[in-house]
């Protein structure tokens, strides 16, 4: 996966200033300007989420998150705005500041993240375009980058719907909290992305069990329970210990999945998602009928069938499982080489049926889009 920072161009790519050639071998060494309409953006991004559309204005570049306009600097990109913006935002100027005089080994993630952020512009900064506001930086992605990319973008997404909650905010900060209500933040934004509005549960029922939150989707007004689920491993997302891929890399979920299937609402379908939390693997180009002797989904595969013998002839408490890895962190420093794999389990006899099967139609959909992010809104 090659993601892009800015309104940058992949090398393999056709310029963008329309002259047939490939980018490397065209402006990607020329110091030319190159007007910003010249630069290809998605025509509707996110239909169901209605993003307003940034717009110029006496030298300001306007953004829009939930009801309040934002004046950013006019060559600021929306990725930029995503990290710079979104995400600072959200955590707060107060808590960069906690942040700044910590050991590095005593920081929160994230903004180890956004440390990594700015190295990254350093690394990057002789590959730009010219625009009449100056000059556009861009570059390939790394793991730390694209983690904080990604996790501002689904605040962002959250954000446009609906205002997170305050508690929900205070547990992002929270460095033994945050791996959990960080998956929490991904899957409420697949919802989202999927045409469904979000109730979340956790300051409401405190003290009973329950699922992260009720979507509804806005087509057919179906109500969905959502549960999600995020795999501990040591050493990583502030967990202790060292991970060590020759123990560590395990299906390992058991113990998720049956707590997960406790917190089933009452009355309505329930979908379930888990994250692996591991490092993506590499796949064989050459030989793809040749499949790795013992995967993640191995386990999957094992969990689930001993789930089935045991449940019988009784309706399962869930529609849906979601397995997903989510953990592009991993690669640090270096590009994400490897994909992020999604494994989902359909129930063929659930206690609550979904009226619309289309609506787990829009919620795959959603899943597959999960790390493309919009060069621009």
């Amino acid at each position: 996966m090659e993601e892009l920072m800015g309104n940058g161009q992949k090398r393999n790519d056709p310029c963008i200033c329309g002259s047939g050639k490939k980018y490397k071998n065209c402006c990607l060494h020329k110091k030319n300007y190159i007007p910003i309409s010249a630069i290809r953006f998605p025509e509707t991004p996110e239909p169901f989420l209605n993003f307003v559309p940034s717009t110029e204005y006496q030298d300001h570049k306007i953004r829009a998150i939930w009801n309040t306009l934002h004046f950013r600097p006019p060559r600021e990109t929306f990725h930029e705005f995503l990290i710079l913006f979104a995400y600072k935002m959200t955590y707060g100027k107060d808590f960069h500041e906690q942040q700044l005089p910590l050991l590095p080994q005593n920081r929160h993630v994230t903004f180890k993240w956004w440390m990594a952020y700015c190295d990254w512009g350093v690394n990057n900064s002789d590959q730009y375009v010219e625009t009449e506001h100056g000059k556009i930086y861009f570059g390939k992605s790394t793991g730390e980058v694209q983690s904080l990319l990604q996790h501002a973008f689904d605040l962002f997404c959250l954000q446009t719907v609906n205002r997170l909650p305050d508690f929900f905010i205070d547990r992002l900060k929270d460095t033994h909290e945050f791996q959990g209500v960080r998956y929490e933040v991904a899957v409420a934004a697949i919802m989202a992305r999927a045409g469904f509005d979000i109730e979340f549960l956790d300051d409401k029922h405190k003290s009973e069990a329950h699922c992260e939150f009720i979507a509804t989707h806005r087509e057919s007004g179906q109500k969905i329970g959502v549960e999600a689920k995020s795999k501990r491993r040591k050493g990583v997302l502030h967990e202790d210990g060292v991970f060590d891929a020759e123990t560590d890399f395990k299906g390992n979920i058991k113990h998720l999945f049956r707590k997960a299937r406790t917190q089933k609402p009452e009355g309505i379908p329930f979908i379930i998602f888990i994250d692996m939390n591991l490092p993506s693997t590499s796949v064989n180009l050459q030989n793809l009928d040749i499949e790795p002797e013992k995967t993640w989904e191995n386990d999957i595969d094992q969990i689930y069938a001993n789930y089935k013998s045991k449940q019988s002839l009784m309706p399962d408490p869930f529609n849906a499982l979601y397995f997903t890895n989510f953990a592009f962190y991993y690669s640090g420093n270096e590009s994400v080489s490897n994909p992020w794999v999604t494994y989902i389990k359909k129930s063929d006899s659930p206690e609550h049926k979904i009226s619309d099967m289309t609506v787990l139609d829009s919620i795959l959909n959603s899943i597959t889009r999960y790390s493309v992010i919009p060069k621009e809104i």
